[in-house]
Formats: C-alpha cells, structure tokens, sequence
C-alpha cells in the first residue's frame, strides 16, 4: 500500500487524535470490506473520515473525467444531517446531506447528476439512495466508497439491504469499497447461543467481515459508561387514586362498545372482497379508525385518562380531515363522536381539581415515579461545587402518540409545579410513518428537526420526548439522562437508547412495574451476556495469538537508553507512541496526522534461521488443542512483516521494517520499537521522558 499525502490528512477539530483503535480499524478497512463494530461513544465514524480521506484522490475530479463519488448511508434524517456536519469538520472535501424534506423526491436526473458531479461525498437516508439507483440517476459503479452507518439495519427488505442487493448485481472487480459502522451488529430479538449465527448473516449480507481492535478493553474505557438504574413503580391502575379508576372504567367502556362496531363493519367490508370503506386516498395511510381506538386505549392503560384525552383531541382533527376523503363516513362519525365523549367526560372529571392537582391524579404511578427521576436533576439539587450542572435529558418512548402527550404532559405541569419549572421540553418523532402521522404538530416538528436539536445542544431546550428516531448514532456530549419509558423490545434497544448518554457522569435510567421487574432483570442479564458473546465472537486474537505476544513482551527487552532507572518504551507501548508522535507533528494546515502501516505475509525461507528456529522453539510451548479423531495435533502459525512510513513533516522518511513475527500485532509492535529508537536518535523523542518533543500543528495556511 502506498502512502500519500490524503493517506495521512485528516481535517483537525477541536483537537481530536485519532486512537490507537482507531488507527488499527482504518488500517483494516483499507485492506478488506470491513463491519467497525464499537460501543456506542468510541469514535466509529472518524474511522469513516480516515477511510474517506484515504480515497480522497479518487473523489476530487470531475465524474466527467473518471472521478468516483462517496455516498454516506444512514436510516435517519436526524442522522443525516449530523454525520454530514461531523465529516465537513474531520475532512477537507466537500460534504452535503439529502432527505425527504429537501424535495428530494420530484427530483430528475438532471438535479442529481448535478448533485454529484459538485460535491464529493453524499449523506443520505438509505431510501433516497434506493431511489436513485433504481431510476439510474447514478451507476454504482462511479462509487468509490459506500458507507453503511447503523448497518445492522440491513435486514429483511430494508432500504440498506435493497442498496446491496444492487450491488451485489454489479461485476465483483468494480464494486466499490464497502465499510459499515454499528455498536450493535442486529435489531431482532435473540439468545446468547444464537448471536454467532445472526453475526454471520450480515456479514454474508454486507460482504463484510466484522472487526474489533485488538485491544477492546482500551475501547470500553474510552466508549460511553452511564451509570445503569432501575426504578420500580407500582402496577397501572392498582395505585390509581378511586376518582381517576372510575374515569378510566367510564374511558374503557366507551371505548369497548365503539371498537365492537367499527371492528364489525370491516370484517363486513372484508368477508365480502369490498374495497377498505377507511382507507384514506391519497395518503396510503389505512385502518386510522382502529389505530385511533387502539392509541387511545393504550395511552389510558399506560399513562392514565389524562393521557386517553389528550389523545382522543388530538385525534378530533385528524379524523375531521380524513373523513372528507373517504366514501363512507357513518363509522368515522362513530370514532368522532368517541373523541368527543371521551374529552367532555374527562373534562368533567378534570374540573373537579385543581390544575396541579389534575396533573397526579389522572396519571399512572409510572408517570409520577417518571417526575421524581426528572426532580433530581433540578439545579436546586446540586451539590455545592456543581452549580454549573445542566439537566440534558432524553426520555425513549415506543409510540408517537406516547411522545406528543408526554410533550404536552411536561409542558403543563413545568407551569403548575414549581420544582419543575426548570424543565424546557420538546419531542421529535421522526419521518411520519403511521396513519395519525398527519398530525399537523408533528409534521411541523419533522420538518424542524434540525432547529429541535440544535436547540438541545446548546441548551435552549433541555428534554427532548423521543421515539426511535434519537436512538441511533446521535451524538449530545452534554447528554446527561436517558430514560427509558417504555419496555425493551430487543437488545439493540438497549444499546442504542443507552449509548445517548455521553457525559461522563451520565445516568441510563429504566422504568419498569414491581410485576414486571424479575423479566426485565432476566434481560438485562441476557443482554450483558449477548454484549459478551458479541466480544468473544469477532475478531479479537485467538487464545494462542495472545500467548504468543505475552511471549515475545518477555523476550524483546525495551528500549531504556539510559538504563534501568530511566524512561523506556515496551513492545506494548510502541505503537501508542508513534500514534502520539504523528499527531503532535506539523501539518499543512489544520490537520492531524497518521503512520502508515503495511503488513504482509512472509514465507520463512526467506527470513533469518535463527530467528526462524526461536519462532519455532516459542511456538512449541503452546497449548495444543484436543484434535479430531485419527488426526495428529499440531499448531498452525503465519509469519508477518510490517513495514511503516511516517509522515511526510517526520524527518524520519524512511519506510522502516521490522522483523517477522508469528501474528500481526507482534509485527506491528516490532517495527514500532525499532522507529522509536529511530525518533529518539533524531532528537525527536525527548530524554526526560522519551515522549514527542512537540512541533504542535497549527502552520499559518
């Protein structure tokens, strides 16, 4: 591989420095189609940027004059926009974000062709890509780089899999580069014992192999750690006070007789091959009566009347409008009406009390235990030396009607509770997707995603109401809280939701019912155990590897110039330090920098005898494996050689090489030591500690 300038640029923000990890991934991507499997916080995408500034050359000219495009693949728009602006800041391409709300959707080919042939790589929602490759706006062959990121989300028919489906109709010589970022390698829920089997299907799926780095501890220390709590709350209704439980009986009823009738009228409908009577034209949207009747009576089991009425107004609207575009209206009268009963007998309920106390009364124990978390994180609670402490919440909830009346719920009850005056909530749901998507506030709210999160992150709003939308990738340093609503679905759920807390003295909050606890600790445990298999499943150094490098630590002395008492650098530290040195060098412009590393396999007639003959002596002392029957028991080895190249602002230019060595990392070391003595030698290691002497990289462009 040779090295180039693009090989070792990558833009300079806020002083990031790529770690050793990350150095190690990038490496791998170059050489394979590789899946980055990281815990949600560790810096999966700067691998990407690496990779990106890499094949830099390649993107820069015109498609007209061979040049080739990077397309960046992620399922949300909140994501969409987030990743376009990261990777404006870590290169020096030019970057641009698509999705539905830009129109995108009546564009041509004329608009695309335009679109590509001025930018050098293309953020976008997996859908919109799927569009154009199968009008042909852009031939998968003018890609140089695919990005997949969240790519456990190529599954089933999703738009991610329908991409590499394409692809994979493409001549294999001239497919491009393929890189997929995930911290949690599948959606579907699963055991341990069967992690192994869904971790080969994507694989398959991407044409990827799954990577980790070597040394995944350093990646957990440097990944996001919340610390993990389950609050328990009394059982829905049980602790319901007697006024509200006479409501909720009252809400039920209503709601029983009016789904018996719209239940019968479409089975009528149904039995007798008529077209749906509730399907709304023009909007694809089907079945808006039964999915009213059903929110609704999930908000009053779940959250309490208070919830059932907000719902049933909000749903007034939506049904109104509807009703106009449907043939037979009898049955829509009879949920408007429902809507109707169901806010005018609440209200009568309601006015027996105050505001505040209305606000407790009609809602479950889960929504009271939900107030008493937020209530921590009152500025009033802070410890003496911490009034600088800012609440940075986010509440995960299932459903989108969920989400609109807990918006509403905090936005009341901030008013009429002073220890919760501090509160500044917003909620966000994500591209409409289902039949109550119509609603005018959430269509607002989708179109100004952007606006609601750059108010979270600077701090104007300080709770944001989600559903899956925030859970992946979406990166709030500041994020403090998260609070899961509502009950797992899938150990991806999990992850993602608890991977949005990246402050370093966050909480990862769990609500759950006393009846409900025991299963929901038996999936914790499962989960803690599946993260485990997920470990032990990729590609972390087999058993005999680690031996091997435990070894060669013992027998290759460090380098200590000054003997026993001075500084040194180990086999184990050298690659930490020339990652240390090259981004401490001087950088045209405002850049970090990287070695270049080459590793290559050696066949052993070629190498030093002796050294061949100590390989072989280290390697005998392995543990050998149990063989199968009427087989003999041996231990197979490789022999590799890495070559490295600094920077070219190193006054070391020369690429050095390091000796053959029985596993990669051991390679990888060797000639990491030997450039260290090199460095030191140059005076570009100091004496005092044998660390970079620093040329820091800022250079007037």
């Amino acid at each position: 591989m040779e090295a180039t300038e693009n090989t070792q640029l990558v833009k300079h923000n806020e002083g990031v420095t790529p770690r050793d990890y990350q150095v190690e991934l990038f490496q791998a991507a170059l050489d394979d189609n590789i899946i980055v499997y990281l815990p949600t916080g560790s810096g999966k995408t700067l691998i990407a940027a690496l990779l990106i500034n890499e094949k830099s050359n390649e993107v820069t000219k015109s498609l007209n004059a061979g040049g080739r495009r990077t397309v960046f693949l992620v399922p949300t728009i909140v994501l969409a926009i987030q990743q376009a602006a990261y990777l404006r800041n870590h290169t020096c391409l030019k970057v641009q974000e698509f999705y539905g709300g830009m129109g995108v959707d009546l564009w041509g080919r004329g608009k695309w062709q335009m679109e590509f042939e001025n930018n050098h790589v293309l953020v976008m929602t997996a859908q919109i890509f799927v569009d154009i490759l199968n009008h042909a706006f852009f031939s998968p062959y003018q890609l140089n780089l695919l990005v997949f990121d969240e790519c456990h989300s190529a599954v089933k028919d999703a738009p991610m899999r329908q991409v590499l489906t394409k692809l994979h109709s493409c001549d294999v010589a001239r497919r491009p580069k393929i890189l997929g970022l995930t911290a949690a390698l599948f959606r579907k829920r699963c055991k341990p014992r069967e992690v192994h089997g869904i971790i080969k299907q994507l694989s398959e799926t991407m044409g990827c192999v799954v990577r980790i780095p070597s040394d995944i501890q350093t990646v957990y220390r440097s990944s996001t750690k919340p610390c993990e709590v389950v609050f328990q709350h009394d059982d829905f209704d049980t602790a319901l006070d007697p006024v509200a439980r006479e409501l909720s009986t009252l809400v039920q009823s209503l709601l029983l007789s009016c789904r018996l009738v719209v239940q019968n009228s479409l089975q009528h409908f149904q039995a007798d091959g008529l077209w749906n009577p509730y399907t709304v034209q023009n909007t694809g949207k089907t079945d808006i009566l039964s999915d009213a009747i059903k929110d609704i009576a999930f908000l009053l089991e779940n959250f309490g009347p208070y919830g059932a009425f907000h719902c049933a107004q909000v749903y007034i609207p939506i049904l109104e409008t509807a009703k106009m575009r449907v043939r037979k209206v009898s049955d829509f009268n009879k949920v408007i009406t429902l809507c109707y009963q169901i806010r005018e007998i609440c209200a009568s309920f309601f006015a027996n009390y105050s505001a505040k106390d209305r606000l407790t009364v009609f809602v479950q124990p889960n929504v009271i235990r939900l107030l008493d978390i937020i209530r921590n994180f009152s500025p009033e609670h802070c410890d003496p030396g911490e009034k600088t402490f800012k609440m940075c919440c986010i509440i995960f909830v299932e459903r989108r009607s969920v989400a609109s009346v807990l918006y509403h719920y905090l936005k009341d009850i901030r008013v009429h509770d002073t220890t919760l005056e501090f509160v500044k909530p917003l909620f966000t749901m994500g591209q409409a997707a289902a039949s109550n998507a119509t609603l005018t506030e959430s269509q607002i709210l989708n179109m100004k995603q952007k606006e609601i999160m750059r108010d979270f992150r600077e701090g104007r709003c300080n709770l944001v109401v989600a559903t899956s939308v925030l859970e992946e990738g979406i990166d709030i340093p500041e994020c403090n809280l998260i609070i899961r609503f509502d009950k797992f679905r899938t150990y991806c759920d999990y992850v993602q939701t608890k991977g949005r807390a990246r402050s370093v003295r966050a909480f990862y909050c769990i609500l759950v019912s006393r009846s409900d606890t025991e299963k929901l600790l038996e999936d914790l445990a499962q989960f803690h155990s599946i993260e485990q298999q997920l470990v032990a499943t990729s590609n972390i150094e087999e058993d005999k590897d680690a031996i091997l490098d435990n070894m060669f630590g013992q027998i290759i002395k460090p380098y200590q110039p000054f003997g026993e008492e001075g500084p040194r650098v180990t086999l184990q530290s050298s690659i930490s330090l020339i990652n240390r040195y090259c981004s401490q060098l001087v950088s045209h412009g405002p850049s970090v920098l990287v070695p270049t590393w080459n590793i290559k396999e050696v066949d052993e007639n070629l190498i030093d005898p002796l050294l061949l003959q100590r390989i072989k002596e280290l390697v005998k002392r392995l543990p050998i494996p149990k063989p199968p029957p009427n087989q003999v028991a041996t231990v197979s080895y490789g022999l590799y050689q890495c070559q490295l190249l600094l920077p070219k602002s190193s006054p070391l230019q020369e690429e050095i090489v390091g000796e053959p060595m029985p596993t990669k990392r051991l390679a990888k070391r060797t000639v990491a030591l030997r450039v260290c003595q090199r460095l030191h030698m140059l005076k570009e290691l100091d004496d005092l500690h044998l660390l970079p002497v620093s040329h820091r990289n800022i250079v007037v462009q």
